[in-house]
């Protein structure tokens, strides 16, 4: 793992690569459209294919209801965790030359957990953009589950409850109060 990351900075010694601080004429002024924090960005990415700075925006994106929720390509959940009305997720995949995005997808309807409560199938999607690199990035998602309070509110007549949000194709579960 450590000759990567090594030849990677290397590579970009020998080749000169900027950072977003450079006087190159690169455009960093373009937004991201999830949470990655500065950390996250791959060392060595090609030159003219640098990746942009991580957004400073933290709007999270709202949940998406959808009739048939996908993935386009590969994500690892690490770690959901529900702050407020916030879902914050924390991915890992491969990649590092192109700008990737995440959104939350729902098909809409509630099934009953174990428990009792609402459940919710959600799918993490992620898209690579045709990123072909293999670095190892961990990344951060938010997105916004107001839809999914919304919709339960219609259904259940009532102001406050719980989902079980679970992830399609991961082991990981969350509760969600409101």
């Amino acid at each position: 793992m450590r000759k990567p990351i090594w030849s990677g900075l290397v590579l970009c010694a020998l080749l000169g690569c900027a950072g977003p601080k450079s006087s190159t004429g690169g455009d960093d002024s373009h937004p991201s459209t999830s949470a990655e924090s500065p950390a996250d960005t791959p060392v060595g990415a090609p030159p003219g294919e640098q990746q942009a700075p991580a957004a400073t925006d933290s709007t999270p994106k709202a949940l998406r209801v959808t009739a048939s929720p996908t993935s386009k390509d590969d994500v690892a959940i690490k770690s959901v965790e529900v702050q407020g009305d916030t879902l914050v997720a924390r991915v890992m995949h491969s990649g590092g030359c192109k700008e990737h995005t995440y959104d939350l997808l729902w098909n809409g309807t509630f099934q009953k957990s174990a428990a009792g409560e609402a459940r919710a199938e959600l799918v993490l999607a992620h898209d690579a953009n045709g990123d072909a690199c293999e670095a190892l990035l961990n990344r951060t998602a938010s997105f916004d589950l107001g839809p999914l309070k919304q919709r339960w509110r219609e259904q259940h007549q009532g102001e406050h409850g719980a989902v079980e949000l679970r992830f399609a194709g991961a082991q990981a579960t969350v509760r969600y109060a409101f």
